[in-house]
């Protein structure tokens, strides 16, 4: 499936939205995204619009992928959300799956301000997340070129 001509990639990098409407758009904001920390992104038929945006806020129901990056070591951590209804009882909530994994790779924090972090195995090289990324911004679903395992409610 490919998303519809007028969809609108939000990312939030840090606390600051960001936008893309062409596949230009997209591959910049992708980038973006590896360079930041921790980010969100989510893709929908108009902007993501926070509280301090009049209308605001305002976001898809249910679903997005959160992404912790560590670029300058070469690894990203990947947590896919979609609690739409039709997706399960508890919806589907999914961390990226290295199957390579060593005692070496890395585990990522999902979030500072609560400690909680990814497992080592959720812990992707660059090039796959970058790749992973892309696809969700194209399709609005589970990107199908990583694996995945079981997430968390954190």
């Amino acid at each position: 499936m490919t998303v519809a001509t007028g969809t609108v990639v939000t990312a939030i990098l840090g606390h600051e939205f960001h936008y893309a409407r062409t596949p230009e758009e997209t591959a910049e904001l992708v980038e973006a995204v590896l360079r930041t920390r921790y980010s969100q992104v989510y893709v929908w038929d108009r902007p993501c619009l926070s509280f301090d945006h009049d209308g605001g806020p305002q976001f898809p129901g249910g679903h997005r992928m959160r992404i912790t990056a560590d670029s300058a070591r070469g690894w990203v951590a990947l947590n896919y959300m979609d609690a739409r209804p039709g997706t399960g009882e508890q919806g589907q909530l999914a961390d990226s799956h290295n199957p390579q994994a060593t005692a070496d790779t890395p585990a990522l924090l999902f979030d500072p301000e609560g400690d909680l972090w990814f497992p080592a195995s959720a812990s992707l090289p660059l090039d796959q997340a970058r790749q992973a990324i892309t696809e969700y911004c194209r399709t609005g679903q589970r990107p199908s070129c990583v694996q995945w395992q079981p997430g968390y409610w954190y």
